[in-house]
């Protein structure tokens, strides 16, 4: 009896070890030998914002030299790490439901009731006031601005009508109430390709069969002079705005392509190509179904997220060809608002950190990341009545905003920083280097591990092959409970859920010993290189 007992209790001294001992996976990730030839520049502005049009006011302020001081700070804190603020767009679908009435104050906008399958729907018209653009001006020093304008109704006078109040806001008799921000961009229309049939059921536009890529190209470039008549563009000075053009869904191709339009003359016209400087794409992972059985790691999934980007190569390199920026003007995880449990948890600040910087690495300037009021894959909150469903009652960051913090991080201040991906052995790790002047000064590490919470965090324990044994790393921490929590995520030891929106607690920086250090599952890594200092 004894001796059984005994047995017993060696059994589950040895069960209880077991389960305290954090399983760990040793991995080298080899470091490049040299600057890789195909780096692409990281622009100071990748990381953006979209903002959907009828609740531009709930994120700008609601009145003119009311600003939201809130979405401000959130703002500031991208801008510090860059030295450059982040640039908005401001349209989507609600752009091309917006109407001129300048009896109005601001904006009024109409919303249809919520539903199971739509819990924050967007306005079905927009009618914009006299200070509705001008509410630009309450946003910090230095934002870029790109803002769009109806093109679905197909009606060039109101189009253009749009076009004269933009002009008299930034260049024109109130231009005093925007001076310390910048229209860089003007959007024609948003999402083209579904204003006439689609594949999609009985979702459709107002438009037959006879709206088609050629019917657009030509279309948009006849609205373009129109309102180039209206705007001051050009694409050789700095100060004043350019073209974008596209805004496609992607979910039309390859009917609806960058090569399409081009191929179809869209730029033929000398004075239209010469005020046109950008192509917008739009990118999302999937849509929000409410019946969906939500799978933890399906959206930072490594492979599924470079599908995703591979099918915008083409594309990009077309675009590209003609001497173009491309940009995501409008993405984020999953279209029509987020998927809850996905979108609005730590696996989306993983999958938008690695889905910045892969569009980075293959050529894209900006990505931005699309934001209505109590959509699930918002960054953030703006205003107390942000209902996303995590029952905060105050304006309030998502997990996701960590994102834009670590990528803003590692772009730096240089503008000089070039990007590429580095190579693993892991489906799970993912990683970065940044380089300036030929040196690797920073890398972004990502173990997309799932943990649920069940037993004790599993990590990656990773050796730095080809590090200067001589050099000294340092590395900030993305930190939180498990993939799907919503809140209680830290960067670098410090918190940003805070009222005011400024960071709370002293910045954590750890020494990388060895070239090795361990990596938690759904966490990241910001490690930088310093080349006059030595361990």
């Amino acid at each position: 009896m004894r001796t059984r007992l005994f047995g017993c209790l060696l059994a589950a001294l040895f069960l209880t070890q077991t389960q305290a001992a954090a399983p760990v996976t040793n991995i080298t990730l080899q470091l490049p030998t040299r600057t890789p030839a195909w780096t692409e520049p990281l622009s100071p502005q990748l990381a953006g914002f979209s903002i959907e049009m009828d609740r531009w006011l709930e994120f700008a302020g609601y009145e003119v030299g009311r600003p939201n001081k809130y979405f401000n700070q959130l703002l500031q804190n991208l801008g510090e790490r860059t030295g450059q603020m982040p640039c908005l767009r401001v349209g989507a679908n609600t752009q091309d439901r917006g109407f001129i009435d300048l009896s109005i104050p601001v904006i009024k906008s109409e919303f249809p009731p919520p539903t199971v399958n739509v819990p924050n729907p967007e306005a079905t018209r927009v009618s914009i006031g006299r200070d509705f653009y001008a509410l630009s001006g309450n946003l910090p020093a230095g934002t870029s601005l790109m803002w769009g304008l109806n093109l679905r109704s197909l009606n060039k006078t109101e189009t253009v009508a749009q076009a004269r109040l933009l002009a008299q806001t930034f260049q024109g008799s109130r231009a005093h109430l925007t001076k310390n921000v910048k229209l860089v961009n003007v959007e024609i229309g948003n999402e083209p390709d579904f204003y006439g049939p689609t594949r999609f059921g009985d979702f459709r536009g107002p438009y037959g069969p006879s709206w088609n890529v050629a019917n657009y190209s030509t279309t948009w470039a006849e609205y373009a002079e129109a309102v180039s008549r209206e705007i001051e563009f050009s694409t050789s000075d700095p100060r004043k705005p350019t073209l974008s053009t596209g805004a496609f869904t992607g979910f039309m191709a390859p009917e609806w392509s960058p090569y399409g339009m081009l191929q179809a003359g869209i730029l033929d016209k000398g004075l239209v190509r010469s005020k046109t400087s950008r192509f917008a794409g739009h990118a999302y992972s999937g849509g929000f179904d409410p019946r969906r059985i939500v799978n933890p790691g399906e959206l930072m999934d490594k492979i599924s997220v470079r599908a995703n980007m591979t099918i915008r190569a083409e594309g990009i390199a077309a675009v590209r060809s003609m001497g173009l920026k491309y940009i995501l003007g409008e993405t984020n995880s999953y279209g029509n608002h987020g998927q809850p449990g996905l979108s609005n948890t730590v696996e989306a600040a993983l999958w938008m950190t690695d889905w910045l910087l892969l569009a980075a690495s293959r050529g894209i300037e900006r990505v931005h990341f699309h934001h209505g009021l109590g959509f699930r894959y918002n960054t953030l909150q703006p205003i107390d009545e942000s209902d996303d469903g995590l029952n905060i009652t105050r304006p309030h960051i998502l997990p996701s905003y960590h994102a834009l913090l670590i990528v803003n991080e590692a772009i730096g201040k240089s503008n000089k920083a070039e990007i590429a991906e580095i190579a693993t052995t892991n489906v799970t790790l993912t990683a970065y280097g940044i380089w300036e002047a030929d040196q690797l000064k920073r890398m972004v590490v990502m173990n997309s591990a799932v943990y649920l919470g069940q037993g004790e965090k599993p990590s990656m324990q990773i050796t730095l092959n080809g590090l200067d044994k001589g050099l000294l790393a340092t590395i900030k921490r993305l930190d939180s409970n498990m993939t799907t929590s919503f809140t209680g995520v830290t960067w670098a030891g410090q918190s940003f859920e805070t009222i005011s929106g400024r960071p709370e607690g002293a910045v954590v920086n750890e020494t990388v010993q060895g070239g090795v250090f361990s990596l938690p599952a759904s966490s990241i890594a910001l490690i930088t290189f310093n080349d006059k200092q030595h361990v």
